[in-house]
């Protein structure tokens, strides 16, 4: 099974461990909107919150490519206050976990 298919498995099951249990220890997550860096555990609290909301949805989402180096998805993405993005996900994968992962998103009208 590709990382991919492990990651959107672990996503659409809304299950936060099986997602850390495939981020490599020394996982970062770069916020283009403010620049910040979120570690594991940072993520996982502000990521688990958003995934177990139920006004958290994603659809339409495919592979872009991916290698033993990196991951590239698509989706677009509804959050609870209702705004929807069309959400690139970049994973840069390490020993076949995500070391780096960076987003880029374009706010979209439905």
């Amino acid at each position: 099974m590709s990382f991919y298919d492990k990651w959107e498995a672990a996503i659409e099951s809304k299950n936060l461990d099986a997602m850390v249990e495939l981020m490599h220890p020394d996982c970062t997550m770069l916020l283009h909107s403010t620049g910040k860096v979120l570690h594991s555990e940072e993520w996982k609290e502000s990521f688990g919150k958003l995934i177990q909301n139920e006004g958290f949805k994603r659809d339409r989402n495919r592979c872009i490519y991916e290698n033993d180096d990196i991951m590239v998805s698509h989706s677009f993405v509804t959050f609870p206050n209702g705004t929807s993005e069309a959400v690139m996900y970049v994973g840069i994968l390490k020993d076949g976990k995500l070391l780096r992962i960076e987003t880029g998103s374009t706010p979209v009208t439905t």
